[in-house]
């Protein structure tokens, strides 16, 4: 569990070493954004070679998108607690896992470059007394177990 802390918060720092300022970023990328996120809070951009990210917090909701330089949006990552969790999801995890409670969740949507199709697939943390465990959802509640450590006694 250490390693896996100090491995994000190494990269939050290096992430915030190439932080750029807003007025480097298209006005209508900018303009896009605040529009489709008028109450994003905390808004950090970053240049990547081929992308622009934004990291932001909207409605309590840490979130994360990945726009093309030609400001196509192609990835579009949440990070949220059990209760924004729909609940065919939750539902089939009690099922499948009634001893162990939900940690927190990764909702990562993959936008098809057409962008008539995307993906959407949740990654579940789930806990107990000896274990960590990451459960892969898709839409339809379909589970599969992604990793699996055991907590250090």
């Amino acid at each position: 569990m250490k390693k896996l802390f100090i491995f994000f918060s190494a990269l939050l720092i290096s992430f915030s070493l190439i932080a750029r300022d807003p007025g480097d970023i298209e006005e209508r990328l900018i303009k896009s954004f605040n529009t489709s996120f008028p109450s994003a809070e905390q808004v950090h951009w970053y240049e990547m070679p081929k992308v622009w990210v934004v990291n932001f917090v909207s409605q309590g909701i840490r979130s994360r998108i990945v726009y093309q330089k030609d400001g196509k949006i192609t990835e579009f990552t949440r990070y949220y607690q059990k209760s924004s969790l729909p609940f065919l999801i939750q539902s089939r995890i009690k099922k499948v896992y009634p001893t162990k409670k939900i940690f927190g969740v990764v909702e990562v949507s993959k936008i098809a470059e057409n962008g008539a199709a995307s993906t959407i697939d949740y990654f579940v943390k789930l806990v107990d007394e000896k274990n960590w465990i990451t459960v892969k959802a898709d839409n339809e509640a379909n589970l599969t177990v992604v990793e699996k450590y055991r907590k250090a006694q």
